[in-house]
């Protein structure tokens, strides 16, 4: 699985919570503005910042990840270059 399927499918879990956390908050409106000891601003939160972190997935982690790439072929490439001199 390459990083960026890999950063989708992340961001879909996300978003299924943050989804999840939603439809919570608002069936804790209708019982007593708590739903499994949560209250509705506790759900309210919670359904944000795993949207947030769905849009860090699908922003940041294949831009991470090619940091990452980078970084490691320009060790390889250091690396490759001090055995030739050798």
């Amino acid at each position: 699985m390459s990083r960026s399927s890999c950063a989708v499918l992340i961001a879909r879990v996300l978003l299924a919570l943050a989804t999840l956390a939603l439809i919570a908050a608002w069936v804790a409106q209708f019982s007593n503005g708590t739903l499994l000891g949560l209250s509705q601003a506790h759900l309210f939160a919670d359904a944000q910042t795993l949207a947030l972190l769905a849009l860090l997935a699908l922003l940041a982690l294949p831009a991470l990840g090619v940091f990452a790439n980078a970084y490691w072929h320009r060790r390889e490439a250091a690396a490759g270059v001090e055995s030739r001199e050798s």
